[in-house]
């Protein structure tokens, strides 16, 4: 049976295939480029007069871990915190992260938490390349509607769940509807930037691991995927898509995450409890199960391009068996009826 699918059949012209999905990606760039620029002024004041933003989280812990280890995954203010306007969020990644973050430290707070903001929106242009690698192959349709989920987010499902966004937001989801401003377009990566929140960071980091896995680089594709497994919710989804692009690798691979992941978390067991304060505060259901606006961002983008990767392969499957013949059937094809008939009384 012939599928009438036109947007799963590949493009004639490559180049003009490829062509589309740059621009489509370009323009999703500028979007988040967007709600960037809206969001990144009111980084310079706290979320609530006596409450800071996420980044706050990262850089206490960060400054914890070198004057007051013990209070790691402490909440509130502790003695012998860095000084900052309103209360510092609570510490929920694993200690891993802190590697990745301990720079920030040589910057003030309100320094550090615009650097990192920063370095979030660079890291998009590094999740464009990654993205375009991954689906410049693929049905164009379908390829360039994943680039924009990945680039954007532009999804109202965890609205209805989280109209506020967890965060103060109110009435975000009538605000969705009503408004065609960039930042209701994409809410989730508009509070990503907004809170200074490490989610966004954590989607390029995935999706690269996934980019050297399909590119045949085992041993990057485990360290990508080793810090971005700040938010093991999120990590944990990707791990089938992981090995599926590492499977001509797939031993290394997982010795190389096994070998980066110990090497990373193992030591702070071993400092002052601080590996076992994370397991003791944050393996419970009502941290585990708390999603906010954020939180979908890297899910969406998992979920996307293995929806992506199943349907190609089917396609392609699909292809396979209607096209092809066996060299028996195609050599009996080219004889006549009675030369069929002989040969298979001769044998």
């Amino acid at each position: 049976m012939d599928w009438h699918m036109p947007w799963l059949k590949p493009t004639e012209h490559l180049l003009s295939k490829k062509t589309a999905i740059i621009l489509v990606i370009l323009l999703a760039v500028v979007i988040n480029f967007q709600i960037f620029c809206y969001a990144y002024p009111q980084t310079f004041e706290p979320q609530a007069p006596d409450l800071a933003r996420d980044f706050s989280a990262y850089y206490m812990a960060a400054w914890r871990l070198f004057h007051n280890p013990t209070a790691v995954y402490s909440e509130g203010v502790q003695p012998g915190d860095y000084q900052i306007i309103g209360q510092p969020q609570t510490f929920r990644y694993p200690p891993s992260f802190l590697i990745l973050f301990a720079p920030f430290l040589t910057l003030s707070y309100q320094n550090a938490l615009n650097a990192f903001d920063i370095v979030q929106f660079l890291s998009i242009l590094a999740l464009a390349f990654f993205v375009y690698r991954l689906i410049e192959n693929k049905p164009l349709i379908l390829a360039s509607v994943v680039a924009v989920i990945v680039l954007v987010n532009p999804l109202l499902f965890p609205l209805i769940f989280s109209p506020s966004g967890g965060h103060g937001l109110t009435d975000f989801l009538h605000w969705r509807i009503v408004s065609l401003h960039a930042q209701t377009i994409s809410p989730c990566y508009y509070c990503g930037y907004l809170l200074a929140n490490a989610h966004v960071l954590q989607n390029s980091l995935l999706v690269g691991a996934l980019y050297f896995g399909f590119a045949k680089k085992s041993w990057l594709s485990a360290l990508l995927f080793t810090f971005g497994s700040l938010d093991p919710r999120a990590s944990l989804p990707a791990l089938p898509l992981l090995l599926w692009y590492n499977r001509q690798a797939i031993r290394k691979f997982i010795a190389g995450s096994a070998a980066f992941l110990a090497a990373t978390n193992l030591p702070f067991f071993f400092y002052y409890g601080v590996g076992f304060a994370f397991l003791q505060t944050n393996i419970r259901a009502s941290v585990v199960f708390d999603f906010t606006l954020y939180d979908w961002i890297p899910l969406y983008s998992i979920a996307s391009l293995a929806i992506l990767e199943i349907v190609t392969a089917i396609y392609n499957r699909k292809i396979h068996f209607k096209f092809p013949l066996s060299s028996k059937l195609r050599n009996n094809k080219m004889k006549s009826p009675k030369q069929v008939k002989e040969k298979s009384v001769e044998t």
